[in-house]
């Protein structure tokens, strides 16, 4: 399925849909012509006649009519559910995919999109935008009107334009509140979000009053704006429709006194009472609904300017081989997306095929920035990170993953099943997700769960500890045997057990030549152990990277701990200065 880009993709998607309903619009406001025409009939042929044959004919065609317009209102009401399952169908992968493939995008905004594909989703639905297909039947309406009686039609033009006046004022008024009133409810559904994701910190150390307390102020300012935004849309509807009841008895006050005169017949009042009724009715709808109407409005134009930013047409990448483990820094300068400025000095390494490499640093050093840069998931601000020659930024993201083990710092899995979770959600032989997991050495772990690997994970699933997952997130990493392993803080929630048989994993693949192995690990550690089962240590100090031999970089340590006290502890120092000692003169 084409992906929607823009409005001008989405209007496209749309033109069929609004066709249709522009088509059943014209036959439901046609239809709706029935009712007067038979009450014009009704008093200037029945009454004046006494004919029941007339009657019965008049009624029979008008109860046809009538049931046609039944069936009009029915498919134009169908037209726009169909057309809200073709918009979520069309736009809910595309708007998704625009937030979690651009690095930028951040967690507000991509659940905002997905809130407008929500709003204009529920407005067709509702069927809103027949008030808008209906709004340019009013001057029809007005004319026929007009053919009744030009006074009648002249009452009924000025009161239309005091009702569209009353509109503008409404839309004038409330543009501005109703926008901050948004950002309002925006901030407060964030706020949300975070609490109920921060439950335990919360309640483990008896914050809950205050943090609740804070919501709820944030909540009444939100309830605040929207109240003051919808006020002035409140006062002006109920004003709008006081005006209408006083514009409908205008109306029949002035068919009454052109027929007491003789200028029109007694069902010419009807007539003129039921068309201007339905000349204003969409104003009055429009009026009304201006909030809604507003909001679905700006929804629209904010999902396709969400769809549109920074995508141009893409075809399919053409999937590419294996690539060799070789990882190479070109000038890379690492950022934080929609940053202008490198968090490091630009770098410029290359580490040879099968290389273990640790990384080292203080916290809040760029470790994490890195690595997620090295695993393509945030673009450089300069520069590249290559693997087997490919940049990694430029990449397509679904070819790339193929070969990519990652794991983040906080491990979080998806809703299905560990199976799923560590296959990455593929088809694949249970044989492969089996291999990953005792990589991983968590297979018996996954055995010992209510359902093995078919347990299912998420709301009302299997709750995960921090070590849990991290043991099925390191046996995602390792899934599909990738060209490169990138691992952050590896051992930072596991238990004896399984640091152990991730030592061993790491420890078997160093004992084999470089050259024998099949992918280059590079890890943020600040644990010893795994350092000591490294090739090469890259340390990042005062924004610099320097990359040196595992074993010249114990040495310097050894001679740190040598120098220090034992009572200091055994912690060892992670960003030692790796400066050439001059020679001791003195």
């Amino acid at each position: 399925m084409t992906e929607m880009r823009s409005q001008r993709d989405m209007r496209a998607l749309m033109r069929p849909y609004w066709r249709a309903a522009a088509l059943f619009s014209l036959a439901v406001n046609i239809l709706f012509l029935v009712s007067p025409i038979y009450m014009l009939q009704v008093y200037d042929r029945v009454l004046t006649t006494g004919s029941m044959p007339t009657l019965i004919l008049l009624s029979g065609i008008a109860v046809f009519l009538l049931v046609i317009y039944l069936f009009a209102e029915a498919g134009r009401k169908r037209v726009f559910s169909r057309a809200a399952e073709a918009l979520g169908t069309s736009l809910a992968g595309p708007t998704l995919r625009r937030g979690l493939s651009d690095p930028a995008a951040g967690r507000t905004q991509t659940l905002s999109a997905a809130a407008q594909l929500n709003t204009v989703q529920g407005a067709l639905q509702q069927g809103l935008p027949g008030t808008i297909l209906d709004l340019p039947f009013s001057p029809f309406f007005l004319l026929v009107l007009f053919i009744v009686h030009p006074v009648l039609g002249a009452v009924g033009l000025g009161g239309a334009l005091l009702l569209v006046g009353l509109a503008l004022l409404n839309q004038r008024m409330t543009e501005r509140p109703l926008a901050e009133a948004g950002q309002a409810e925006s901030a407060a559904q964030t706020e949300l979000a975070q609490l109920v994701r921060q439950q335990g910190a919360i309640l483990g150390m008896g914050m809950l009053d205050r943090a609740l307390g804070r919501w709820l102020a944030i909540r009444a300012q939100a309830s605040d704006a929207s109240l003051e935004a919808g006020l002035p849309s409140t006062f002006l509807g109920a004003a709008t429709r006081s005006f209408r009841l006083v514009l409908q008895v205008a109306v029949l006050g002035t068919g009454a006194f052109l027929a007491v005169r003789g200028e029109v017949s007694a069902g010419a009042i009807i007539a003129a009472s039921i068309l201007f009724g339905r000349a204003v009715a969409p104003i009055d709808q429009a009026v009304n609904g201006w909030k809604q109407l507003s909001s679905t409005i700006e929804a629209w134009r904010g999902l396709g300017a969400w769809l549109g930013e920074g995508h141009a047409e893409q075809t399919p990448p053409t999937p590419l081989p294996r690539p060799e483990p070789v990882l190479e820094f070109e000038e890379l300068q690492v950022t934080i997306p929609g940053a202008d400025k490198p968090l490091l000095a630009p770098i410029d390494h290359s580490f040879e095929a099968g290389r273990i490499v640790a990384l080292l640093g203080s916290s809040g050093s760029g470790k994490t920035s890195l690595l997620q840069t090295v695993a393509g998931a945030w673009p450089p601000l300069d520069g590249a990170a290559r693997l087997g020659k490919r940049d990694m930024a430029r990449w397509d993201s679904s070819d790339r993953g193929r070969y990519i083990g990652y794991l983040p710092q906080h491990v979080e899995l998806l809703r299905g099943s560990i199976f799923e979770n560590i296959a990455r959600f593929e088809d694949t032989a249970p044989e492969r997700v089996f291999a990953a997991a005792r990589l991983a050495h968590c297979h018996d772990l996954i055995l010992s769960f209510p359902e093995g690997y078919d347990t299912k994970i998420g709301e009302g699933g299997h709750f995960l500890s921090a070590g849990e997952r991290q043991a099925v997130g390191l046996a995602r990493a390792f899934f599909g045997n990738p060209a490169l392993i990138v691992l952050d803080e590896p051992t930072a929630h596991l238990d004896a057990d399984l640091v152990r048989g991730l030592l061993t994993t790491i420890a078997e693949l160093s004992r084999k030549r470089p050259e024998d192995r099949q992918q280059t690990i590079i890890m943020a550690t600040h644990d010893i152990r795994l350092i000591g089962a490294a090739d090469d240590v890259m340390v990042i100090r005062e924004r610099t990277t320097q990359v040196i031999p595992r074993s010249d970089y114990l040495d310097r340590v050894s001679e740190l701990r040598r120098g220090k006290p034992s009572s200091e502890g055994t912690s060892t120092p992670l960003t030692v200065s790796l400066k050439r000692r001059e020679p001791d003169n003195g």
